[in-house]
């Protein structure tokens, strides 16, 4: 194997291609397609990409229409002609998109790989069963069944591949890796500094935290809440209803590189995410980046969470704001805390590393493509 092309919308930002610049480093032609034109939900301005080349990795801009608004995500859709002639032109041995199953871009880029011969491997999030109609479902289980292989970001999202796909070859490897400092640093501060970096929407649950927080009088703490969405008034009217107010810190929506200078000034990030029959946390990119600088973590047992930190780390059940409450009192006591943060470095360096999920993603292409 040679030469790859992937595709997806995740590789916008630059800080997300460090498993693409390992795959290169290890002698591959790596090509990643990226939308020539997006919207970036976060911060509602659209985004435009140039070609580039680092070493082996080719940053290639495609037409796309949709533009990735939200409400059009599953609809986005690549340039007909653009596709085709990259495909033919790069001739890869083998194409990963990085799209979801039910979406015209994964479709779209698997009938046109499909047609020149070119094995496709998909990657998915997906971790819950999504009522899309029989005619959806059996186009999804249809294209399931005849890639060469699938990446999934969780066991979850395996398990439902497999029930459409019982014979498909799947890998369980996060479609992110997390870049680890050589010496984490931590700035000295006074109390427990608790992060979050999430979209501000019910799901996330950062209501429970706030109320959890609550019940924390007695200690000393302060809570940084990067992110921005539609809830945010709410959890602010919320946060001095409970007067907690003067301890919370709201930053708005900060892009990656930013987002990365604020794990020195933590001791804690928490991802309370709850679930519902049709949603459940699918994406844990910021716990792995936190587990790598040392930070410890704290989540609830919602989809990938438990996963991802295993034993590095506290877990509760979703929903449930006094386990949450005493999880956050245990980790006041600076020995407990440190011992966690350590063990979820190691547990980063093993399992989330740029290099790590290159060469896990490398195996499993080698092992489908042969």
């Amino acid at each position: 194997m040679r030469r790859v092309l992937v595709l997806s919308h995740t590789y916008l930002q630059p800080a997300h291609r460090g498993k693409l610049r390992a795959l290169a480093a290890r002698g591959l032609e790596v090509t990643v397609a990226i939308p020539q034109r997006w919207r970036e939900p976060w911060f509602g301005r659209p985004i435009d990409v140039a070609w580039e080349r680092q070493g082996g990795l080719e940053v290639f801009p495609l037409p796309a229409h949709g533009m990735g608004s939200k409400g059009d995500l599953l609809k986005t859709k690549y340039g007909r002609r653009a596709l085709k002639a990259l495909l033919r032109d790069r001739r890869p041995d083998l194409v990963q998109v990085e799209e979801e199953p039910n979406t015209h871009a994964a479709r779209q880029v698997f009938g046109a790989a499909r047609r020149l011969g070119i094995p496709v491997v998909l990657f998915t999030h997906q971790n819950v069963e999504l009522d899309q109609g029989w005619w959806a479902h059996w186009k999804q289980r249809r294209m399931l069944r005849k890639l060469t292989g699938v990446v999934a970001g969780s066991d979850l999202a395996g398990t439902i591949v497999r029930q459409d796909a019982p014979n498909l070859p799947i890998a369980v490897i996060p479609q992110l890796g997390a870049l680890a400092p050589h010496e984490p640093q931590h700035v000295p501060h006074e109390g427990l500094a608790i992060g979050v970096v999430s979209r501000l929407v019910p799901h996330k649950g950062i209501d429970n935290l706030l109320q959890a927080l609550a019940t924390l009088r007695g200690a000393k703490w302060r809570l940084t809440i990067v992110g921005d969405g539609p809830e945010r008034e709410r959890l602010e009217a919320l946060a001095s209803e409970l007067r907690l107010a003067a301890r919370v810190r709201w930053t708005g929506g900060l892009p990656a590189e930013q987002v990365a200078n604020l794990w020195p000034d933590l001791d804690v990030l928490v991802q309370p995410s709850v679930a519902s029959p049709d949603w459940r946390e699918a994406n844990g990119q910021v716990l792995m980046e936190a587990m790598a600088n040392e930070v410890a973590v704290l989540g609830s047992d919602s989809g990938v969470i438990p996963e991802l930190i295993g034993d590095s780390g506290l877990v509760f059940p979703a929903g449930d704001v006094p386990a949450l409450a005493a999880a956050l009192e245990q980790l006041s006591n600076h020995a407990a805390r440190r011992t966690l943060a350590q063990a979820a470095r190691a547990r980063a360096l093993r399992l989330y590393s740029d290099d790590a999920i290159a060469e896990r993603t490398l195996e499993f292409w080698k092992q489908v493509a042969k």
